[in-house]
């Protein structure tokens, strides 16, 4: 008898937090971990969020193929997200001076409180790496792709 009063403690307990979860509105969330490479780049790791509430996009890792160090006066990166038809930078950073730019790190970005955005929204994602070519002494461009929407509008990540 006791076993059963206590399982019926327990039933209740589960029933009371299920009924109290009821009322939260779930957020929809698209995460991406996206990777490519240019000519000259390689980037590992990138990742973008969306929420309702928001997006946050970094935690990559650029790096110079073939090269171990590369000191430049020049180096920066744009993340552009094409939404809408409209392309946007959603994320970026640069450094200036003498530095070793052979691997850099994109650090992070969170966006709160704009136009939420979904994955059906995004036609592709690229960056855009700009930096001093020591070797030919003029500034270089490269472009990464890194998320391009199927032809058929169709993703895994719908629904």
């Amino acid at each position: 008898m006791r076993k059963m009063l206590v399982n019926s403690v327990w039933l209740i307990a589960i029933i009371l937090l299920l009924s109290a979860c009821e009322g939260e509105q779930v957020e929809t969330k698209y995460y991406m971990s996206l990777m490519g490479e240019s000519d000259t780049w390689k980037l590992n790791g990138y990742e973008i969020m969306l929420t309702s509430d928001g997006e946050k996009a970094g935690n990559g890792k650029l790096s110079m193929k073939g090269v171990d160090e590369y000191v430049s006066d020049i180096f920066s990166f744009r993340t552009h997200a094409v939404i809408d038809g409209e392309d946007t930078v959603i994320h970026g950073g640069s450094v200036s001076g003498q530095t070793d730019i052979a691997q850099q790190t994109t650090g992070t970005i969170v966006g709160e409180g704009g136009k939420t955005i979904t994955i059906d929204e995004v036609s592709s994602i690229y960056m855009m790496i700009e930096w001093w070519d020591t070797d030919e002494n003029i500034p270089a461009q490269e472009r990464i792709d890194l998320y391009r929407k199927p032809e058929d509008g169709e993703t895994f990540l719908q629904g």
